[in-house]
């Protein structure tokens, strides 16, 4: 995404946005997937979202609960967990239009609209990625060690390019007196004892400065989730049976799934005793073979 093209809360623009899908933009909106489509998404929510968990019965079920009571833990304390989500939670989140297209496609309903922000295409970074993506895998075909490495170049630079650092906060050094002011100013934060009378107070300051593109790194984080997504939805569930697998544990880039196969072979089948389509299946491997083969690495060579 590059620069800001116009900001708007009037619903029926939002919603013009969102429809006609032709813009780039980040939407907030509150919404629900209806429960006839609960046994196509139960599996693996397609919602995912940090949100605070309240230490209840009906929120953290049964076990948990007496758990907290058994060992005298808090039981009022608020914890913020990242969670796969059939609605919203009842209240307004941010989606980019890839990941909010994908999710009305799989059934979203949007219930309220409440802003959006409208990017101007911008491709500048895509090149880079897209290099540094087709070297590191020739380098995972070829089974070399520099995988990793050109992995790490693709990471520092989200963290460096995208990610806001900078400082939010400013931290002073006073005695006890000068302590006793600022913990009366507006913008105070937090006191630290240093020593018998020095202090550290941290103090919000009333403008700050931003370097980095930050709806870019909004973007990535939604993208991921978009390809993450579309990947099991429109091409897992399409080609393999979905009754002998099991989604165990999903990470940025990777997801751990428990495969009920063949008993008779190891490990190394992989999903050949599950698959339903293997013409579809046979399809879309050969059209991810026809983008590696066509990957112009030139750039670096």
């Amino acid at each position: 995404a590059g620069r800001s093209k116009f900001y708007s809360e009037k619903p029926y623009i939002i919603k013009n946005c969102i429809d006609q899908r032709k813009e780039i933009f980040v939407a907030k909106v509150k919404g629900y997937f209806p429960k006839s489509e609960y046994n196509n998404l139960l599996a693996l929510p397609p919602i995912f979202r940090n949100i605070e968990i309240q230490n209840k019965e009906e929120v953290i079920g049964e076990y948990m609960y007496s758990y907290q009571q058994k060992h005298s833990l808090p039981m009022s304390k608020k914890d913020r967990k990242l969670t796969t989500l059939l609605d919203t939670n009842g209240q307004f989140m941010v989606f980019n239009n890839y990941y909010l297209w994908l999710l009305i496609d799989l059934g979203f309903v949007i219930t309220d609209y409440k802003a959006i922000a409208v990017f101007e295409k911008n491709a500048a970074y895509e090149p880079f990625v897209r290099i540094m993506m087709n070297i590191r895998i020739q380098s995972i075909l070829a089974g070399s060690t520099k995988e990793k490495f050109y992995k790490l170049i693709i990471n520092s630079s989200y963290g460096y390019d995208t990610l806001n650092t900078e400082k939010f906060g400013k931290i002073k050094m006073l005695d006890k007196a000068g302590t006793f002011i600022a913990q009366h100013h507006p913008n105070h934060m937090g006191i630290k004892r240093i020593s018998a009378n020095i202090f550290a107070v941290q103090l919000k300051p009333k403008t700050a400065t931003c370097f980095t593109s930050i709806q870019s790194g909004v973007f990535s984080l939604d993208n991921a989730k978009y390809w993450y997504l579309n990947y099991i939805y429109n091409f897992m569930y399409k080609c393999l049976d979905r009754k002998p697998f099991h989604f165990v544990l999903a990470d940025t880039d990777s997801i751990y799934i428990v495969i009920s196969g063949d008993p008779t072979k190891d490990c190394h089948q992989q999903f050949e005793a599950i698959v339903k389509d293997k013409q579809y299946m046979d399809l879309g491997l050969k059209m991810k073979a026809m983008n590696l083969h066509h990957q112009d690495l030139s750039a670096i060579q």
